[in-house]
């Protein structure tokens, strides 16, 4: 029998059981597709700045040690697999062109500092001599602010969920594939095993990571648990977020580029991702014309070089998203064996390492540092 099951094959899935597995849990982990192909493979692999020193409450907690372990990980799992993620610590530009965004920016500047984040004032000249091809004179008359932060980072993400699904199978975590939940058994409020479509898996605890269809699966244990009145069960709605996709021939940014709620990405192969879109479809992950003309008009708006170039390809993703928008970590209510790690929302990769940890250790009886009570699944 596994020490553990895990519900769900993304970063935060992957990521919690290379953790377990590297305190010598036994642990399998199931996906009803194929791992690493969602909203973690999806996303654009940004990773903002945090600091440790400057972190008061749960929430900058957690995003500060996520973004101090991202480096370690990528460091050990290129060592345990050979597979370079691609991690860089390159910094990032941000920018506002509009009074609205620039007064949300100025605002994030000072939560950055309050957070002990670096963060620099940075001039349309000097983004002009260090992106020669950025920022047009037309529009040097129109940004408004711009910020330079020396610690953002990024990531290649379908790298990283090579190197992660790597790792854990040297971790010796059993990794299945095409496997659907069907329904949960339970001895009082304790899960005894899931019923798949590939049969029983008995285990001794249960995690549901499966992203923006976590509430199904939690859905499915409700219904094992019986009179549940007196339980609030957690709320998962899907975001669709679309990307697209240029190849420049060789590296065209030095750093990312971050505007509003969209951002222009480097690859070191000369790729630039473009997003993101922010829509609310359900769970439908089609591509729009609407959302392919509005990237690149954004795109071309910042580097017009792109306008001579056609866009490589499209996709989109669906992130999980709770109602406010934190994860929710920890204990199912209502069970004494069951966790729940999910509804992380833009922030899925960037947190995947700091919520493995943190309830990796809550999973194996240990402290987990920092109150949780913000990620708590019952929380009104």
């Amino acid at each position: 029998m596994n020490d553990c099951l895990i519900i769900g094959g993304g970063a935060i899935g992957l990521s919690l059981a290379y953790e377990l597995a590297g305190h010598g849990v036994f642990v399998e982990l199931i996906d009803k597709h194929q791992v690493g192909h969602e909203a973690s493979w999806a996303g654009a692999g940004l990773l903002p700045p945090a600091s440790i020193l400057g972190a008061i409450e749960p929430q900058e907690k957690l995003r500060a040690l996520s973004h101090q372990l991202h480096e370690q990980w990528a460091k050990q799992l290129l060592e345990d697999t050979g597979v370079d993620n691609q991690y860089e610590r390159c910094g990032g530009v941000y920018i506002a062109r509009k009074p609205g965004e620039a007064a949300s920016l100025i605002s994030a500047v000072h939560q950055w500092r309050e957070e002990q984040v670096q963060v620099d004032s940075i001039s349309s000249q000097q983004l002009a001599q260090q992106i020669p091809q950025l920022l047009p004179e037309s529009i040097h008359t129109e940004l408004r602010s711009a910020y330079f932060l020396p610690d953002e980072a990024i990531v290649r993400n379908p790298r990283h969920l090579q190197a992660l699904t790597a790792g854990c199978l040297k971790r010796g975590v059993k990794i299945t594939e095409q496997t659907e939940a069907i329904r949960f058994k339970l001895n009082g409020n304790q899960a005894i095993s899931l019923e798949t479509n590939q049969g029983e898996i008995k285990a001794g605890m249960f995690c549901l990571a499966a992203g923006s269809w976590t509430q199904q699966i939690s859905d499915l244990l409700y219904q094992s648990i019986g009179d549940k009145t007196f339980i609030k069960t957690p709320e998962i709605e899907p975001i669709r977020g679309q990307i697209l996709l240029y190849h420049t021939g060789e590296r065209l940014l030095p750093y990312p580029i971050n505007e509003g709620p969209r951002y222009i990405i480097p690859r070191q192969d000369g790729h630039l991702l473009i997003g993101s879109t922010v829509e609310e479809v359900g769970f439908d992950k089609s591509t729009t014309t609407e959302a392919f003309d509005e990237l690149r008009e954004f795109a071309c708006s910042l580097l017009p070089c792109l306008a001579e170039l056609e866009p490589q390809r499209i996709w989109a993703g669906l992130r999980p998203a709770s109602l406010d928008r934190l994860p929710y970590i920890g204990q199912v209510p209502g069970t004494t064996n069951v966790f729940m790690s999910s509804g992380h929302y833009r922030s899925g990769l960037h947190l995947s390492p700091g919520s493995a940890v943190t309830l990796g250790r809550v999973m194996r009886g240990v402290d987990p540092e920092f109150d949780l009570k913000p990620f708590r699944l019952d929380r009104g």
